[in-house]
């Protein structure tokens, strides 16, 4: 198997790693699948969200109604472009605490491990004609499920 090879396998289960904690409401697995320094950006509707990482953790700790949506909840990683000992990922989600998100990750590998430098997410609704079909058009809600 080649290195790049390799290296992109190892994005992807890290990628994976945030998908199996945000599934089952873990914020302790949340915050190690990203660096202590990591920030997200994005927006939930209108509202605009910039935070360290910690707050999603947060938010992920306070959410009581996991067993409920995760059942209905899939993923699909998009797309993952490595560079040496950088990478970015896109990973839509589809039933996450009841909407539906695409993530862009930049991911850098320090000590031999990936981990999530930064998230920058869009909430995509139906009801805003800026949202729908944010997705890329290979994807298709269902084609992978969190364990």
């Amino acid at each position: 198997m080649s290195q790049r090879k390799t290296a992109h396998d190892d994005v992807r289960a890290a990628v994976e790693a945030y998908v199996s904690a945000v599934s089952v409401a873990d914020p302790k697995a949340v915050r190690a699948a990203f660096r202590a320094d990591a920030h997200m950006w994005g927006y939930l509707g209108e509202q605009f969200v910039s935070a360290p990482i910690e707050a999603f953790s947060e938010v992920v700790a306070a959410d009581e109604d996991a067993p409920r949506w995760s059942r209905d909840y899939t993923y699909a990683i998009r797309a993952v472009e490595v560079s040496g000992d950088v990478a970015v990922a896109v990973l839509d989600e589809y039933g996450y605490q009841g909407h539906d998100f695409t993530n862009h990750f930049s991911l850098v590998r320090q000590d031999g491990a990936w981990l999530i430098a930064s998230k920058t997410f869009f909430r995509r609704d139906p009801e805003r004609s800026d949202t729908v079909g944010a997705a890329g058009a290979d994807v298709e809600p269902g084609d992978q499920t969190a364990d």
